[in-house]
């Protein structure tokens, strides 16, 4: 597993993905929600992997009471913890007040006494109170409550401006081979090279690149048929799982810190923390990825459109 160093901070390249943890989600999840066994099987499989970040909300459901609960228990395992508020939720409080509160609920919930990684759940967010917004992250840290601030995007529209305001110590969004503007077009260097920590999550476009292109073909995901054809034979031809591929593209992009990926098992988690510690991609399946892949339907590539297409 590698890592990247922030102040007193070790960042693993993979992040665990806790929503699993604090409720059902995903249409491919076929477990449920895991005993509080589970999960502390889980996160110490995680923690044993070399995995240092966990990522959560107070948006998933028991997610950061059962963290909570397993950091108290497990000491040994310091886990940083990356989780995030929703300032559409703030009622009748200043945005200050209310984002210092959700900072302590999450904190007494997880039984820290300070977040790592404090983000705003959607862009809308800054959209929405701009600077306040930033104002008040940066009074949290200033007060300790916070170490660092975020945001967490999934629509990348406002990316640049967000990365201009100087005011985000890190950033989560979407990327996968499929969706790789943000590689193509420098924005993922110029985050890194203004010591933005870069969260990666929806590798795999939300499952599209695994479905199978000859269903795909009589679809809404039509276009999207040839190019997951070629994602799965350029797999193959390496010797390697569509999964594997899809994740050492992202994982070896320099600029990325960390990806965030889901598990509903143990033995899920083990096999994500085994593709961590495969060795990189070629530089020729690098480029011809990068080039196959240089101009994809925007419809493909934003999942809050497809429900609108019938």
């Amino acid at each position: 597993m590698n890592y990247k160093q922030k102040g007193n901070l070790k960042i693993s390249k993979m992040t665990l993905g806790t929503v699993q943890l604090g409720k059902n989600y995903g249409i491919s999840n076929t477990n449920g929600m895991p005993s509080q066994d589970q999960s502390h099987n889980m996160l110490t499989t995680a923690a044993r992997g070399g995995v240092t970040v966990l990522d959560t909300s107070d948006d998933y459901g028991e997610s950061e009471k059962v963290i909570g609960n397993y950091i108290e228990q497990h000491p040994e395992h310091p886990f940083a913890i990356c989780t995030k508020f929703s300032a559409s939720k703030k009622g009748d409080k200043s945005l200050y007040k209310a984002l210092k509160y959700f900072a302590q609920k999450s904190c007494d919930a997880l039984s820290i006494r300070q977040i790592s990684f404090f983000l705003s759940h959607t862009e809308q967010d800054y959209l929405t109170y701009g600077k306040e917004l930033t104002t008040a992250l940066k009074e949290l840290k200033e007060e300790g409550l916070i170490l660092n601030t975020g945001i967490s995007l999934s629509r990348k529209d406002c990316l640049e401006e967000i990365v201009d305001t100087g005011a985000f110590d890190a950033i989560q969004m979407p990327l996968s081979i499929l969706d790789n503007r943000e590689i193509q077009n420098g924005m993922i260097k110029k985050m890194s090279d203004a010591g933005i920590i870069v969260f990666v999550r929806s590798i795999y476009l939300q499952g599209l690149i695994f479905q199978d292109p000859q269903v795909l073909r009589h679809t809404k995901f039509d276009a999207a048929a040839p190019l997951v054809e070629k994602i799965q034979q350029t797999a193959k031809q390496e010797g390697m799982s569509t999964s594997q591929l899809a994740l050492s593209f992202i994982r070896d992009t320099e600029g990325i810190d960390s990806l965030v990926i889901g598990s509903e098992t143990v033995d899920q988690i083990t096999e994500n923390i085994t593709m961590f510690n495969t060795p990189p991609l070629s530089t020729r399946v690098r480029d011809n990825l990068l080039s196959d892949f240089s101009n994809v339907d925007p419809f493909i590539i934003s999942p809050w459109e497809w429900k609108k297409r019938t």
